[in-house]
């Protein structure tokens, strides 16, 4: 059966870069610079709506999950809102970001999948932090609509994990956010791609793509790691499906949740192919 304390601290972790730089600093880790404000606080909020809507639904009372899982769907408008502003309005490049490459993005959300599974609140700023970097006061653009990404995930993941404990009304509105994340997201690749369209691959951009190691992170850079994102979440959704522990009900609104997740990574995968790992 699928767990929702599990996907609960996923979605909590996506919105932990703002909330515990302290956490950071203590286990030893320097805190990522935090999302600009446009993204970083509905991404907290989508995390802690998505948080208490599990901890009633835990509690056996669905009543209590009601309001947060609506706030889940307004607070992933907004970000998506704000990153689709920061997309049009490009904040200057940091100075310096050693980080900037596609595999240190793959690995980012490898980490925050494993530290979320592990019920890790500080999952993402453990994945997100750099040993030796100094970062900028804010995260670049391109990290914070990443972080965006993460946040869909978070509530696509919790809402699968709580459709099985839900029915009727409930289960419609654990619907709605999942539905949400999953089309907010696909909209998002798009709208990157339109905005910012991959380079022809020739020798001139594979120059390009290799200098990016020691300048600030470009979509091609860190779209090959939301497939990372989208293939946990394909993972957990077909699992759902095929328990026979999980209600019919429950099952059927995974439907259009596998099909989308499965349209979007192929768009993904052909609009930014990752590169070999190293």
């Amino acid at each position: 059966m699928v767990l929702h304390r599990t996907t609960r601290w996923v979605a909590l972790s996506a919105g932990l870069a703002l909330a515990l730089p302290a956490a950071a600093a203590q286990a030893g880790s320097p805190p990522p610079p935090p999302d600009p404000a446009i993204v970083g606080v509905p991404i907290q909020r989508t995390a802690a709506a998505v948080s208490s809507a599990a901890d009633a639904i835990d509690a056996g009372d669905g009543a209590q999950a009601a309001g947060p899982l609506t706030a889940s769907r307004r607070y992933l408008l907004r970000s998506y809102s704000g990153a689709k502003y920061l997309i049009a309005h490009p904040p200057a490049a940091p100075v310096d970001d050693a980080s900037a490459n596609p595999q240190h993005f793959r690995k980012l959300a490898r980490s925050f999948i494993r530290a979320a599974r592990r019920g890790d609140q500080r999952g993402w700023i453990k994945a997100h932090a750099s040993d030796d970097a100094v970062g900028p006061a804010f995260a670049d653009g391109v990290t914070a609509v990443f972080d965006v990404f993460t946040s869909q995930y978070g509530a696509a993941t919790a809402a699968v994990g709580m459709a099985p404990d839900t029915k009727g009304a409930l289960l419609a509105k654990v619907k709605t956010t999942l539905n949400t994340a999953v089309v907010l997201r696909n909209r998002l690749v798009k709208v990157i791609h339109a905005a910012a369209p991959t380079a022809p691959a020739d020798d001139a951009s594979a120059g390009a793509h290799a200098s990016q190691d020691e300048a600030a992170p470009t979509f091609d850079v860190v779209m090959p790691g939301l497939t990372v994102l989208l293939d946990d979440e394909l993972q957990q959704m077909q699992a759902a499906a095929a328990d026979t522990s999980v209600p019919s009900d429950s099952k059927a609104i995974l439907t259009s949740a596998i099909a989308a997740d499965k349209q979007i990574e192929t768009l993904v995968n052909q609009y930014w192919p990752a590169a070999a790992e190293d």
